[in-house]
């Protein structure tokens, strides 16, 4: 904490800076002292150089509104941007954040979260997968079901999608690992996105043999929107001409399917394996 001698001292003892800390009230000079008082840097402007927080004041009720609307709303809007502008161009978004265009949008791994939460709750809502437990002990039919719920595997995806672009692309535009890594989060999302959209029916029409049908549809379908996704990635991200370059989107398509198909078969046998042994 900063000492006490650069700032006006309550009463002559105890600095401004650290009286309500150590055991003082609370009054206006607390506030109105030129200290940050998240990190408790110097501050000559409305925002701290540090740690960026803006000017505390003492709270009023009516502080309290505005604040909770004030971080909602800058959640709100730049979370529904970055989804907007993902859905259109997913490539460009990430070619963007990772060239340094980072405060327009929202951080790809806070956006992934989000909408982990809100399709876990929509697969909580509809029992999308109510039928299936492990009540018997067959060993085929748990398979089946192991390999219905691996399907639905939210990080499976960034890694299909980091190792197709990085085994095919990672000499293209000099991008780093991480680089990469950041392209398949963006690109997952929009694939989560995507899932979410397509379980809106599931939500209107709950009756379980409709559930049951448009599970069994979507695991043959959703491949196609998930390659679509990938591609249309890649060649924004990539700067990609399709027309003298598509054997190599082609071929990272393909990588990306195949480790998909693999990845899923090693989940699928993991879980089978522990769920095996405590039969």
């Amino acid at each position: 904490m900063l000492s006490g001698d650069a700032y006006p001292t309550r009463s002559g003892d105890v600095p401004v800076s650290e009286a309500p800390l150590s055991g003082g009230a609370i009054d206006a000079a607390w506030f109105d002292a030129p200290i940050c008082r998240n990190c408790g840097s110097p501050r000559s402007t409305p925002y701290c150089a540090q740690c960026g927080q803006k000017a505390a004041r003492r709270f009023e009720l009516r502080d309290i509104g505005k604040e909770s609307w004030d971080r909602l709303r800058y959640f709100e809007a730049k979370s529904l941007k970055t989804i907007v502008r993902l859905v259109v161009t997913p490539g460009t978004v990430a070619r963007d954040y990772v060239l340094g265009r980072r405060a327009t949008y929202m951080h790809p791994l806070s956006l992934l979260v989000v909408l982990v939460a809100l399709l876990v709750v929509m697969l909580a809502a509809n029992r999308y997968f109510g039928q299936y437990g492990f009540a018997d002990r067959d060993v085929d039919r748990m398979a089946d079901r192991v390999m219905i719920y691996a399907n639905w595997s939210f990080s499976l995806g960034i890694v299909a999608v980091f190792v197709a672009s990085w085994s095919v692309f990672r000499r293209r535009l000099g991008y780093n690992a991480v680089e990469h890594a950041v392209l398949a989060v963006f690109v997952q999302t929009v694939i989560l996105a995507a899932i979410i959209v397509n379980m809106v029916p599931t939500m209107i029409w709950s009756d379980p043999a409709f559930v049951a049908a448009h599970r069994a549809a979507s695991q043959h379908y959703l491949y196609g929107i998930k390659l679509a996704i990938v591609a249309m990635a890649f060649r924004q991200f990539f700067l990609l001409r399709v027309r003298s370059e598509w054997p190599r989107l082609l071929l990272a398509g393909l990588v990306f399917v195949g480790t998909s198909w693999l990845l899923l078969r090693v989940y699928a046998a993991a879980i089978l394996w522990l769920v095996s042994r405590t039969a």
